[in-house]
Protein backbone atom coordinates (compact mmCIF):
# COMPACT_ATOMS: atom_id res chain seq x y z
CA UNK A 1 0.00 0.00 0.00
CA UNK A 2 2.77 2.55 -0.15
CA UNK A 3 2.00 3.39 -3.21
CA UNK A 4 -1.40 4.95 -1.50
CA UNK A 5 0.52 7.02 0.71
CA UNK A 6 0.13 10.60 -1.83
CA UNK A 7 -3.44 9.92 -0.23
CA UNK A 8 -2.62 10.92 3.52
CA UNK A 9 -4.79 13.31 5.01
CA UNK A 10 -3.11 14.93 8.51
CA UNK A 11 -0.94 11.19 8.81
CA UNK A 12 -4.21 9.04 8.34
CA UNK A 13 -5.03 7.03 5.05
CA UNK A 14 -7.39 8.91 2.69
CA UNK A 15 -10.38 6.92 2.85
CA UNK A 16 -11.55 6.58 -0.82
CA UNK A 17 -7.70 5.35 -1.67
CA UNK A 18 -7.83 2.95 0.88
CA UNK A 19 -11.19 1.42 0.15
CA UNK A 20 -10.05 1.76 -3.85
CA UNK A 21 -7.65 -0.52 -3.29
CA UNK A 22 -9.00 -2.72 -0.96
CA UNK A 23 -12.52 -3.35 -3.66
CA UNK A 24 -10.44 -3.61 -7.12
CA UNK A 25 -7.99 -6.24 -5.24
CA UNK A 26 -10.85 -8.47 -3.86
CA UNK A 27 -12.60 -8.22 -7.30
CA UNK A 28 -9.39 -9.31 -8.96
CA UNK A 29 -9.54 -12.32 -6.08
CA UNK A 30 -13.26 -13.30 -6.56
CA UNK A 31 -12.59 -12.91 -10.75
CA UNK A 32 -9.47 -15.26 -10.36
CA UNK A 33 -11.49 -17.95 -8.67
CA UNK A 34 -15.08 -17.73 -10.51
CA UNK A 35 -14.17 -16.15 -13.69
CA UNK A 36 -16.40 -15.75 -16.51
CA UNK A 37 -17.32 -18.67 -17.87
CA UNK A 38 -18.03 -18.20 -22.23
CA UNK A 39 -17.60 -21.68 -22.78
CA UNK A 40 -20.09 -23.13 -20.53
CA UNK A 41 -22.83 -20.14 -21.56
CA UNK A 42 -21.98 -21.93 -25.35
CA UNK A 43 -23.20 -24.91 -23.79
CA UNK A 44 -25.63 -24.46 -21.36
CA UNK A 45 -27.05 -20.98 -21.84
CA UNK A 46 -26.22 -17.46 -21.19
CA UNK A 47 -26.96 -17.51 -17.24
CA UNK A 48 -23.80 -19.88 -16.91
CA UNK A 49 -21.29 -16.72 -18.41
CA UNK A 50 -21.28 -15.20 -15.19
CA UNK A 51 -18.48 -15.31 -12.45
CA UNK A 52 -18.66 -13.64 -8.96
CA UNK A 53 -17.86 -9.93 -10.15
CA UNK A 54 -21.27 -9.99 -11.35
CA UNK A 55 -22.47 -11.17 -7.64
CA UNK A 56 -21.23 -9.12 -6.04
CA UNK A 57 -18.64 -11.33 -3.91
CA UNK A 58 -15.86 -8.92 -4.03
CA UNK A 59 -18.41 -6.92 -1.84
CA UNK A 60 -19.48 -10.02 0.47
CA UNK A 61 -15.47 -10.75 0.81
CA UNK A 62 -14.98 -7.14 2.54
CA UNK A 63 -18.17 -6.94 4.36
CA UNK A 64 -17.01 -10.77 5.99
CA UNK A 65 -13.61 -10.17 6.59
CA UNK A 66 -14.07 -6.83 8.36
CA UNK A 67 -16.77 -8.68 10.92
CA UNK A 68 -14.22 -10.33 12.44
CA UNK A 69 -12.82 -9.47 15.27
CA UNK A 70 -10.11 -7.82 13.95
CA UNK A 71 -10.94 -6.79 10.71
CA UNK A 72 -8.31 -7.63 8.16
CA UNK A 73 -9.73 -6.83 4.70
CA UNK A 74 -7.21 -4.50 4.22
CA UNK A 75 -4.49 -6.77 5.50
CA UNK A 76 -5.71 -9.59 2.70
CA UNK A 77 -5.48 -7.01 0.00
CA UNK A 78 -1.99 -5.83 0.96
CA UNK A 79 -0.71 -9.72 1.41
CA UNK A 80 -2.24 -10.46 -2.03
CA UNK A 81 -0.34 -7.03 -3.87
CA UNK A 82 2.89 -7.39 -2.03
CA UNK A 83 3.20 -11.48 -3.07
CA UNK A 84 2.15 -10.11 -6.63
CA UNK A 85 5.05 -7.78 -6.72
CA UNK A 86 7.22 -10.40 -5.56
CA UNK A 87 6.42 -12.16 -8.07
CA UNK A 88 6.91 -10.15 -10.78
CA UNK A 89 10.30 -9.19 -9.50
CA UNK A 90 11.08 -12.83 -8.98
CA UNK A 91 10.34 -13.62 -12.89
CA UNK A 92 12.23 -10.55 -13.63
CA UNK A 93 9.75 -8.40 -14.87
CA UNK A 94 9.38 -4.42 -14.31
CA UNK A 95 7.59 -4.41 -11.07
CA UNK A 96 6.79 -0.54 -11.15
CA UNK A 97 3.17 0.89 -11.99
CA UNK A 98 2.14 4.01 -12.92
CA UNK A 99 2.17 6.47 -9.82
CA UNK A 100 -1.88 6.51 -9.98
CA UNK A 101 -2.18 2.46 -9.78
CA UNK A 102 -2.77 2.77 -5.64
CA UNK A 103 -0.64 -0.24 -5.62
CA UNK A 104 -2.82 -3.22 -7.39
CA UNK A 105 -0.35 -5.47 -8.74
CA UNK A 106 -2.35 -8.62 -8.33
CA UNK A 107 -4.78 -6.92 -10.68
CA UNK A 108 -2.45 -6.23 -13.05
CA UNK A 109 -1.74 -10.38 -12.87
CA UNK A 110 -3.43 -12.66 -15.35
CA UNK A 111 -6.08 -14.89 -14.16
CA UNK A 112 -3.11 -18.00 -14.35
CA UNK A 113 -0.69 -15.58 -12.55
CA UNK A 114 -3.25 -14.89 -10.01
CA UNK A 115 -4.23 -18.49 -9.03
CA UNK A 116 -0.55 -19.06 -8.98
CA UNK A 117 0.26 -16.10 -6.24
CA UNK A 118 -2.50 -17.80 -4.03
CA UNK A 119 -1.07 -21.42 -4.45
CA UNK A 120 2.16 -20.18 -3.26
CA UNK A 121 1.14 -17.84 0.11
CA UNK A 122 -1.42 -21.32 0.82
CA UNK A 123 -0.48 -24.63 0.00
CA UNK A 124 -1.65 -28.25 1.47
CA UNK A 125 1.32 -28.32 3.67
CA UNK A 126 0.88 -24.81 5.50
CA UNK A 127 1.90 -21.11 4.77
CA UNK A 128 5.42 -21.49 2.16
CA UNK A 129 5.39 -18.31 0.82
CA UNK A 130 5.40 -15.08 2.66
CA UNK A 131 6.46 -11.63 0.89
CA UNK A 132 9.13 -9.67 1.42
CA UNK A 133 8.40 -6.36 3.41
CA UNK A 134 4.91 -8.14 5.12
CA UNK A 135 4.65 -7.21 8.57
CA UNK A 136 2.01 -9.90 9.07
CA UNK A 137 3.23 -13.21 10.72
CA UNK A 138 2.85 -16.72 9.43
CA UNK A 139 0.22 -17.54 11.67
CA UNK A 140 -1.79 -14.36 10.38
CA UNK A 141 -1.68 -15.43 7.52
CA UNK A 142 -3.09 -18.64 8.09
CA UNK A 143 -6.69 -17.15 8.81
CA UNK A 144 -6.77 -14.87 5.79
CA UNK A 145 -6.19 -17.01 3.24
CA UNK A 146 -8.52 -19.69 4.18
CA UNK A 147 -11.05 -17.52 4.62
CA UNK A 148 -10.71 -16.22 1.11
CA UNK A 149 -10.85 -19.43 -0.27
CA UNK A 150 -14.19 -20.27 1.50
CA UNK A 151 -15.90 -16.73 2.11
CA UNK A 152 -15.76 -16.04 -2.05
CA UNK A 153 -17.61 -19.76 -2.20
CA UNK A 154 -19.73 -18.72 0.39
CA UNK A 155 -20.64 -15.53 -1.50
CA UNK A 156 -21.03 -16.79 -5.09
CA UNK A 157 -23.23 -19.60 -4.22
CA UNK A 158 -25.34 -18.04 -1.33
CA UNK A 159 -28.85 -15.64 -1.38
CA UNK A 160 -26.33 -12.35 -1.33
CA UNK A 161 -26.39 -11.47 -4.98
CA UNK A 162 -29.94 -11.60 -4.90
CA UNK A 163 -30.54 -9.44 -1.81
CA UNK A 164 -29.28 -6.72 -4.79
CA UNK A 165 -30.52 -2.82 -3.37
CA UNK A 166 -30.61 -4.34 -0.02
CA UNK A 167 -27.31 -6.08 0.55
CA UNK A 168 -25.82 -3.85 2.78
CA UNK A 169 -28.79 -3.40 5.27
CA UNK A 170 -28.80 -5.51 8.60
CA UNK A 171 -29.98 -9.31 7.68
CA UNK A 172 -33.54 -8.81 9.78
CA UNK A 173 -34.26 -6.23 6.60
CA UNK A 174 -32.58 -7.59 3.83
CA UNK A 175 -34.65 -9.08 0.83
CA UNK A 176 -34.31 -11.05 -1.73
CA UNK A 177 -35.11 -9.24 -4.81
CA UNK A 178 -34.16 -11.23 -7.58
CA UNK A 179 -32.69 -14.99 -7.84
CA UNK A 180 -29.34 -15.33 -7.27
CA UNK A 181 -26.72 -15.97 -10.30
CA UNK A 182 -25.35 -18.83 -8.37
CA UNK A 183 -28.87 -20.64 -7.80
CA UNK A 184 -29.68 -20.22 -11.40
CA UNK A 185 -26.62 -21.50 -12.48
CA UNK A 186 -26.64 -25.24 -10.23
CA UNK A 187 -30.70 -25.23 -10.65
CA UNK A 188 -31.28 -24.62 -7.17
CA UNK A 189 -34.95 -24.10 -6.31
CA UNK A 190 -34.22 -22.02 -2.57
CA UNK A 191 -34.96 -22.66 0.27
CA UNK A 192 -38.39 -24.46 1.79
CA UNK A 193 -40.41 -22.90 3.58
CA UNK A 194 -40.71 -26.12 5.89
CA UNK A 195 -43.43 -28.81 5.88
CA UNK A 196 -45.36 -30.28 8.54
CA UNK A 197 -44.37 -33.30 8.71
CA UNK A 198 -40.62 -34.40 7.55
CA UNK A 199 -40.69 -35.50 4.26
CA UNK A 200 -37.05 -36.74 3.70
CA UNK A 201 -37.72 -40.17 5.19
CA UNK A 202 -40.17 -41.99 6.42
CA UNK A 203 -39.63 -43.58 9.36
CA UNK A 204 -42.61 -45.33 9.89
CA UNK A 205 -42.17 -47.36 7.02
CA UNK A 206 -38.75 -48.19 7.50
CA UNK A 207 -39.76 -49.98 10.54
Amino acid sequence: MAENRNGLKDGLWDENSVYDYVVNTMKAYADAMVPHSPDLAELYGRIQFYGAVESYTAEYLIMSLDSYPTPFAVAAAELLNMAAKQYLMEKGEDPDLPKDSGGLYFSKLSQEDRLKIVDRISSPNGIIYIPAGLTMKQEDIVPVMSALNRLTMMGYYSEWSGYGSTRFMSPDKRILEYRPIGWEQVGYPGPSKGYRIAGAFNFAQKK
